[in-house]
């Protein structure tokens, strides 16, 4: 069996299907009138391993492409993107979290020009996640992060 996208999906989903189903076991399973805890996530864990096995099999009998070339860019600056969010957010407050956020991840674009358009779009962008995060959903999160608030202090 060569390596293969399908190699590699089919065997993800088996394995986190077995885990989880592992860890499902621990929970009472009840019946199907009376469904416990542990009922539905061995019900799901179940599906997904024969998915990954019906997978597996497609790998088997089908020509499937090769793996293409990791873009490790992505990988590696979006999860940092995210990590710099959380750092950030406190400090700078969420519009400026979210700006940081967005300018980032979005240089893992080939397409990706930092102009005003990327500018803007981000702005605009930090605007809403600030009204509907702060105002609508009313999350405790900061507008003015406490860096700025010692600065316009001075």
């Amino acid at each position: 069996m060569k390596l293969s996208q399908d190699v590699l999906l089919g065997g993800f989903f088996t394995v986190v299907g077995a885990v989880s189903a592992l860890i499902a076991t621990r929970y009472p399973f009840g019946t199907s009138s009376r469904m416990g805890p542990g009922y539905f996530p061995l019900i799901v864990s179940s599906l997904l391993i024969v998915t990954g096995l019906l997978v597996l099999l497609r790998s088997r009998l089908a020509s499937s492409e090769p793996l293409p070339v990791i873009g490790w860019k992505p990988l590696v600056i979006v999860p940092a993107a995210i990590l710099i969010f959380g750092l950030v957010i406190e400090p700078l407050g969420l519009p400026l979290a979210v700006l940081l956020l967005t300018i980032l991840s979005a240089t893992t674009s080939v397409k990706f020009r930092l102009n005003w358009r990327a500018f803007a779009g981000s702005l605009a962008f930090a605007a809403f996640c600030s009204v509907l995060f702060v105002e609508l959903l009313g999350l405790p999160v900061p507008i003015v992060g406490n860096w700025l608030q010692a600065v316009g202090s001075y």
